[in-house]
Order: structure tokens, then sequence, then C-alpha cells
């Protein structure tokens, strides 16, 4: 099996594209600004998300804490990387397409961040305790982005739960107002619900959300990387695909992508797995999530999947922990290796295709 790199661009949305999806030129301007500005251009993007804590609470606060920081430090950066202070230190020195914060973070942090850095301001969250809940609370509001100075408006979709139809129509008013006040909306699409915990990242429910956050009028869409399926969760899966199949024809062709017991995916097969992300959501920039924090040889892991990523059609990745969960001079080291494998010329996009032309 060969990738075919540029036949996994061909399908996927120019930027001139979304004056034809009644976008504004200021929603233009914001998406020229992170994909081709800022990061490592060209139309690839790459950002740097500090949202985790509200969903993950401060339980990991302790794990990235500095030893015997001085005074000097910590009024500079805090007493961790999990502070806003040393987050906006690595986002002001990374160079990245964009960063994340929900409202209050980001009203803090525009004390320290370059105000050229373009904001994705995330304007609902959620808790996962004492239970994972399947729709997100709204915690901002438009005019306060507005004030802040935001480049784009973040929010989240979950389908698999009984939520997903008031989810839905609340995804879809954030898109609608995001739009109307000239900012492009960025929405996180990975499925969450008692239903679907064990199988939320497979391909089947990833790109099942990427179809429905193109389907609210997402202009980039935040996804999870499709992981095959492991022993835990094989049968489950499968369980789930093949109930589906007197109601879903076709569905079944989903099974064929993944490993059998105890085998590894070949580099090419990952590959081809994207494509069906992409695919799914063909008028959307798609950009995959680092995921858990890496154990083990963090650079290689990321330079790899994001070829994975690249090689498959997608335009970047949004990394967070595996970026600002390190210390500084490393975390400089990794971004600097995943943008220098964004960077290869193969992964370039034009900004405008080319025009039909009628006999």
């Amino acid at each position: 099996m060969n990738v075919n790199v540029e036949a996994n661009l061909a399908s996927r949305p120019k930027l001139q594209d979304f004056k034809n999806y009644n976008r504004s030129e200021a929603i233009l301007k914001k998406l020229y600004s992170m994909l081709y500005v800022n990061g490592p251009g060209h139309g690839t993007f790459l950002s740097l998300p500090f949202d985790q804590l509200i969903e993950h609470g401060t339980g990991h606060l302790f794990k990235w804490r500095r030893e015997n920081p001085t005074p000097e430090e910590i009024e500079l950066t805090g007493r961790g990387c999990a502070d806003p202070r040393a987050v906006a230190e690595l986002a002001n020195a990374g160079g990245y397409s964009a960063y994340v914060l929900h409202p209050g973070v980001a009203a803090y942090a525009s004390n320290f961040v370059k105000p050229d850095l373009p904001l994705i301001y995330k304007i609902d969250g959620r808790l996962n305790q004492p239970d994972t809940a399947s729709i997100q609370s709204v915690i901002g509001d438009i005019k306060d982005a507005v004030n802040l100075g935001a480049t784009a408006i973040g929010t989240s979709l979950y389908p698999g739960s009984d939520m997903i139809r008031k989810d839905m129509e609340r995804v879809a008013t954030v898109v609608r107002e995001a739009h109307a006040n000239g900012f492009p909306a960025v929405v996180w699409a990975y499925a969450r619900g008692e239903g679907v915990d064990n199988i939320k990242d497979t391909l089947y429910w990833t790109s099942t959300a990427c179809t429905l956050a193109a389907s609210m009028g997402a202009d980039i869409i935040k996804t999870k990387y499709p992981a095959p399926v492991t022993d835990k969760n094989r049968d489950e899966y499968f369980a789930y695909i093949q109930s589906q199949e007197k109601k879903v024809k076709g569905i079944e062709k989903y099974l064929e992508f993944e490993p059998e017991k105890g085998e590894q995916l070949s580099h090419e097969q990952l590959v081809e797995r994207v494509t069906y992300l992409t695919d799914a959501a063909p008028e959307s920039f798609m950009v995959v999530s680092g995921g858990p924090k890496i154990k083990g040889n963090a650079k290689e892991e990321l330079v790899e999947q994001t070829k994975v990523v690249m090689e498959g059609g997608a335009e970047g990745r949004i990394i967070g922990r595996n970026f600002w969960g390190v210390p500084m001079e490393e975390a400089l080291d990794l971004t600097s290796a995943v943008k220098e494998a964004m960077k290869d010329t193969k992964y370039r996009r034009a900004f405008s295709r080319g025009t039909f032309t009628f006999k």
C-alpha cells in the first residue's frame, strides 16, 4: 500500500473556498492569520491548548510543580508548567498558529501573551468529576471574546449520548453567533457518553463526530487520533458495528480497518484511517489532538503521529500536555520537531484552487 499525499490533499478545502460558504472577509482574514501567517504556515496549523484543567480539575497540578523555584521564577512563570504564566511563556516562544484558553484564563493571560498571537476563545467547558459529562456548559460569550481580541471561538460537540440532540442545537447556536460576529468557529468533535466510553476514539466514532461538526458549520474541526482497537475494546466495538448493520448499510466496512489480535497497523494503514476522517468533513479544516501525555520517546512519537496526520490530508495538530507539560527547553524542542515535520513542502496548501471551465 502506497501513500498518495497529493491525492489526499486534493480533497481538502482551500481557504478561498470559504467565500462560497457565506463567510465574511473578517472570518477569512482570521483563518488566514492562523493558517498562513502564524505557526508552520503554508495552510497548516499547530495550536497550543491550555483548556485541560477545567476538565480534569486540579488533580494533575502536583506532578507539574517545579522543585524549589525562586521567588523571581514564581512571579514570572508560577510554580510549575501548568500555570498560565508558564504557558504564556511557551506560547510566546513557540511560534504556534494559535493558543486556546477559557474565558477567565484568557483574560489573565492577556497580560503575558504577545498581542499578535491568535487566541482561540474556548466558550464552553465541562468537569469529568464525579462523572464524565456528555455536554459542555457555556461559560463565556462573544462580547467577551471581542474585548479580549480573540481570533476564533472554540466549542465542543459530543455525539454518543442522549444529550446529543440538545448539544447539536447548542453548538449550532454558538457557531452561528461566532460567524455573525466575524469569528471562525473551531469545533472540538469527539464521542462522549456512557454508551461509547470504551470505543469513543475508534475510527467510526471519530469520523462520525467530524461529519456532525462540519454539518454545524465548523471552520476548523479538532478531533481525536483515530485509535485502532485493542484487546480491551475489540469485542465491544465489533458488537456495536454489527448491531448497526441493518440500519446503516456498509457500516461493517469499518471493521476491515482494525488490526488482527496481536498485530500492529503499518504507517500506511494508519494514514488510510486518517483519510476517512478528512473525507468525512471535506468542507472544514481538520486538526488532530496530541492525546494523553506520551510515555517514552515523546519526540519520536509526536513526529510520527504528525506525519500520519499530515499524509492523511489533515491540516495539522493541536497539542497541549505533551508540549506545556514538560520543562520549557524540552517543550520548545518538541514544538520545533513537530513544526519541521509539518513544513515538508508536500504538505503545503494553495490559498485557492483552479477555476472550473465550461464548454
